[in-house]
């Protein structure tokens, strides 16, 4: 029975188990009642043995006392003794409140002493629930029914009060709502750091949405995302990234509480929603000292941790965007922020909105041509000056952009937020550009190289070096013969994000590896010791400087004698005009890439010209003669 009372409010749960007593007692005392008048000893309307209900109404488990209107007890049973603790004889005479209150309950003298019952309430049928008080001071929880005996005078009026000891019950309820609070808190918030989740968010937005209420009418966003927080778990561990989190979180209810709703909606990410923004200048201020307290120091383990955060801020009418609006508009705000160069907050705004717009429409463009291979090739011919020949081919995929023509469709992706496609652009070009370079090679039988760009964010992909392997025993191409290219500044011996282990595997597949972009300034010739590479290409700015700078002239002769001394093949890139090859001759660098050979090409035209190339020597000079 208890469990079916647990699903119920308690204060009614007098009406499915004091009715059928009620009706009996009633019964009973109305009996007693009338034989009492009538000096006989009539039968009970309940039957025609007096000595059973007698019987029933002792033994009954319910407590039962009978009072005057005036509350003094005249009668009571063996059960009230038991739930109470006093017996008849000491509550005969007396009123219940004068002895079974709990404290927080008690009435002063007078209000006991002027008490009278109301009894058109208790005709109809009032019941409560009350916290009482036993002999021995043990609080209880007590069940009340009322019922009334009618006298012929009021004065000869009777209260029926039935108590039932609910107690358990009680506790079961209340151990079930605790129970019920507890999971609906854990379903909203945030085990590690106690703030709302995402769900909860979502729900407290859309009421702020829902009510268009308050003084501005307006509602405030807040979207907060730490800079560069993978850095702190893969130097410091997990357990210090969450204890950054947590001390994130409390930063952010210090400078909005109680004006803001703070939520941790994944990773490192916060939004918190401004109860009724006055203006701009208070959300720029809420922003301008979230940034501050973000960039504290915060203790770990005895060292100091250092971040910053990004913010995107959105003042908006809750009447003109729906919620998921609300928030994306943050998102854009938030990523806008991060374009500007982070530890800083944006704004959202129309112009930003539609830019925004834009870009998604040419991704989702994008994605469908990267499902459908719907890119292009281009190739761009590398010549030996000691074999007098082209011997190898870079090669770059390409995009039709809606507007802006054939791009590099890498340059419009981020390398955090863009990962599988930049992965699925760069094996584009290593399988398309595979099936290129066997095709000439049948043409001409030479055999020629092949040359890619790969970024750290593809060959971190998973199966990136499976991939290689496969398509270089698809098209019978040794791996020998694939030079991958890195640019320098993602190299890094020093940095957990660094290619090192990365590079032994590329190595491992029988792939040679060259540094592209050297001189460019990211990098260091310290690096060239410690990399198991093949070859180094010299960056077009150094050689687009030689003819007029003698520093930079110095610094490309200096670098091909690096690589000669280190082993390593130097490849000038950007070698546009036949007066940049004669100096590059003069220093001894045996390999070319540039428009004196050719600018990049499509398949087709690198055929054509394979089969008419000649090395482009006549220089402005001579043309001048000419």
């Amino acid at each position: 029975m208890s469990d079916n009372l647990a699903d119920l409010p308690i204060d009614h749960v007098v009406f499915f188990l004091g009715t059928a007593l009620a009706v009996l007692v009633f019964g009973y005392f109305a009996g007693r009642s009338r034989t009492s008048r009538s000096g006989t000893s009539k039968n009970s309307s309940f039957g025609n043995d007096t000595a059973v209900l007698n019987m029933v109404v002792k033994h009954v488990h319910e407590g039962l006392i009978m009072q005057d209107i005036y509350g003094h007890i005249e009668w009571s049973n063996p059960a009230y003794t038991r739930i109470t603790g006093y017996t008849a004889d000491e509550v005969r005479g007396r009123r219940p409140q004068e002895f079974i209150l709990a404290p927080e309950n008690t009435l002063s003298p007078e209000a006991i002493a002027n008490f009278k019952y109301d009894l058109d309430k208790v005709r109809s049928g009032v019941h409560e629930l009350i916290r009482n008080r036993r002999k021995n001071g043990e609080l209880f929880w007590n069940q009340l029914t009322f019922a009334v005996v009618e006298g012929e005078r009021e004065e000869d009026t009777k209260i029926i009060l039935i108590c039932r000891d609910v107690t358990s019950q009680v506790e079961h309820v209340t151990e079930l709502e605790e129970a019920r609070k507890r999971l609906k808190h854990q379903a909203e918030h945030d085990d590690l750091t106690g703030v709302a989740n995402r769900a909860k968010m979502s729900a407290y937005l859309q009421d702020r949405v829902s009510a268009k209420t308050g003084r501005t009418g307006q509602v405030g966003i807040i979207h907060v995302d730490l800079d560069h927080f993978k850095d702190i778990n893969d130097n410091h561990g997990h357990s210090s990234g969450d204890a950054v989190l947590c001390q994130v979180a409390r930063t952010l209810k210090s400078v909005l509480e109680p004006e803001g709703f703070v939520a941790r909606i994944g990773g490192d990410e916060f939004i918190a929603v401004v109860h009724e923004p006055t203006g701009p200048e208070q959300m720029e201020h809420l922003g301008a000292e979230i940034l501050r307290g973000i960039s504290r120091p915060i203790t770990v383990d005895r060292q100091k941790l250092r971040v910053a955060g990004s913010v995107g801020l959105v003042l908006a009418d809750p009447a003109n965007a729906s919620v998921s609006e609300l928030i994306h508009r943050a998102d854009i705000a938030l990523y806008a922020a991060k374009k500007s160069g982070r530890n800083c907050f944006a704004w959202y705004t129309d112009a930003i909105g539609a830019a925004h717009r834009q870009r998604r429409m040419v991704l989702a463009r994008l994605d469908q041509d990267l499902v459908t291979g719907d890119l292009s090739l281009l190739m761009e011919p590398q010549y030996c000056l000691k074999r007098q020949q082209i011997v190898g081919y870079e090669v770059y995929a390409r995009w039709l952009h809606p507007t802006d023509g054939l791009v590099d469709p890498a340059k419009l992706l981020s390398r955090q937020e863009d990962a599988g496609r930049i992965a699925q652009i760069e094996l584009f070009a290593l399988r398309r550009g595979l099936a290129e370079i066997k095709r000439l090679r049948e043409a001409s039988n030479v055999p020629y190289f092949l040359s890619v760009n790969l970024t750290e964010v593809g060959l971190k992909q998973p199966g990136t070096m499976d991939a290689i392997r496969q398509l270089s025993e698809d098209v019978a191409i040794p791996a020998s013969d694939i030079i991958v290219e890195l640019d320098e500044k993602i190299i890094r011996f020093d940095e957990p994000e660094g290619l090192v282990n990365i590079i032994k595997d590329l190595s491992a597949t029988g792939c040679r590896v060259a540094v592209d972009e050297f001189g460019g300034g990211h990098g260091g010739a310290g690096q060239l010791i410690r990399l198991d590479a093949d070859m180094l290409k010299i960056c077009p700015e150094l050689v687009a400087g030689m003819e007029e700078q003698d520093n930079m002239r110095q610094l490309v002769q200096s670098v091909i004698r690096l690589a000669g001394n280190l082993g390593l093949e130097a490849c000038a890139t950007g070698v546009n005009r036949p007066e940049q090859l004669d100096i590059l001759k003069e220093f001894g660098c045996k390999r070319i890439q540039g428009e004196v050979v050719s600018a990049p090409m499509s398949p087709r035209e690198a055929e054509l010209h394979m089969r008419a190339f000649e090395l482009k020597l006549e220089t402005d000079q001579d043309k001048r003669v000419q």
